[in-house]
């Protein structure tokens, strides 16, 4: 097993959520236990723990499942994984709306700075251990985004972004990685769909510690970019609908 920091990454990515849900319950008192969204991020930790064993024994490279094509749909389990719990919980929502609520713009940016951690992965390139093509894709845009947390928390502490260049800047952390990083990692995998063929090929991504990124250290990072984007676009209809309802 290569000596990685992925493992440590996500453990930094999910204790951030527990911090953030214990901080919004520190902060606002009176919002309740935010019992749904602690049981949540344990769902999501055991969740994580679970894909993570299933990358240390070698289940993503296994020929039956490479037969699957599953860089088309391996990454939606964990999209749903996360969605269905929140689509289905209206108490669930509302802690998610507290704890955005309660979190200084320039804590998310700061998280998503942790991406400059796509560092290693141009490293592992240059050295013939990870994929070129998927690092050219998917590695550089994901550097470049968590480059530019450094600025936006910047600007965000200082007040200087509105909730739309806000809300706009965490829909591009969402667009650097889908739909293009689940259709790249499939074209590089065995199968019909096989078209970067030169090694390493996508396998290497499938192969632990890397698979902890592509199964939830990766999408936590788009799933928190989503969760506070919807919550800036919801605040933004609630307040052009209160001005609509105002008396002239």
């Amino acid at each position: 097993m290569q000596l990685s920091m992925t493992p440590f990454l996500l453990a930094i990515e999910l204790g951030f959520c527990f911090f953030l849900t214990w901080h919004g319950h520190r902060r606002e008192p009176g919002i309740g236990s935010l019992r749904p969204a602690y049981v949540f991020f344990v769902w999501l930790s055991l969740y994580a723990v679970t894909t993570s064993l299933l990358g240390y024994h070698g289940w993503y490279l296994r020929e039956e499942v490479l037969r699957l094509l599953p860089g088309f749909w391996l990454q939606l389990v964990t999209v749903a994984a996360a969605v269905i719990p929140v689509l289905v919980s209206s108490a669930l929502r509302q802690d998610l709306r507290q704890i955005v609520d309660a979190t200084p713009w320039q804590w998310f940016a700061w998280f998503h700075a942790l991406r400059i951690a796509a560092l290693g992965t141009a490293v592992k390139t240059m050295t013939g251990e990870f994929p070129l093509y998927f690092e050219v894709f998917v590695g550089i845009p994901d550097l470049l985004f968590g480059i530019s947390a450094l600025w936006i928390a910047v600007l965000a502490g200082r007040g200087g972004i509105s909730r739309r260049g806000f809300l706009l800047w965490n829909l591009v952390g969402v667009l650097v990685i889908v739909p293009s990083a689940p259709i790249l990692l499939q074209l590089g995998l065995p199968g019909p769909f096989h078209v970067f063929t030169d090694l390493p090929d996508a396998r290497a991504v499938y192969s632990y510690p890397m698979s902890i990124a592509p199964m939830i250290g990766v999408p936590l990072f788009v799933l928190v970019n989503l969760c506070v984007a919807w919550r800036l676009w919801e605040r933004g209809r609630s307040e052009r609908r209160a001005a609509l309802s105002r008396p002239t």
